[in-house]
């Protein structure tokens, strides 16, 4: 058997902070949505359009419904004596997503 190799074609992404309340406040996430999932969706996502090459199924967790990428987060989730100016990249992103 033998393994092709494709190279993955860049898409369109719209970069978006969720905001949520947490038990020790609000905290937030930044994620990444497709384009054209955003656009087919219900919701409007105001964001950064960036183009990035991305494999499938990188999408792990749901917003609404919508598949998104969490990229970062706020360190220390919320908690009122933590540095909330300070992001945290999540386990298994990509250096090229983080920047």
């Amino acid at each position: 058997m033998q393994v092709i190799k494709r190279s993955i074609k860049p898409e369109n992404y719209i970069s978006f902070l969720h905001i949520y309340q947490t038990t020790w406040g609000m905290t937030g996430d930044i994620c990444l949505v497709r384009e054209s999932i955003a656009n087919s969706g219900k919701s409007k996502f105001v964001g950064h359009k960036i183009k990035l090459a991305l494999p499938k199924g990188i999408e792990r967790n749901n917003l609404m419904g919508i598949p998104i990428i969490k990229v970062a987060g706020t360190v220390g989730d919320g908690h009122p004596k933590e540095h909330t100016q300070e992001w945290e990249v999540y386990e298994g992103i990509n250096r090229e997503i983080e920047k």
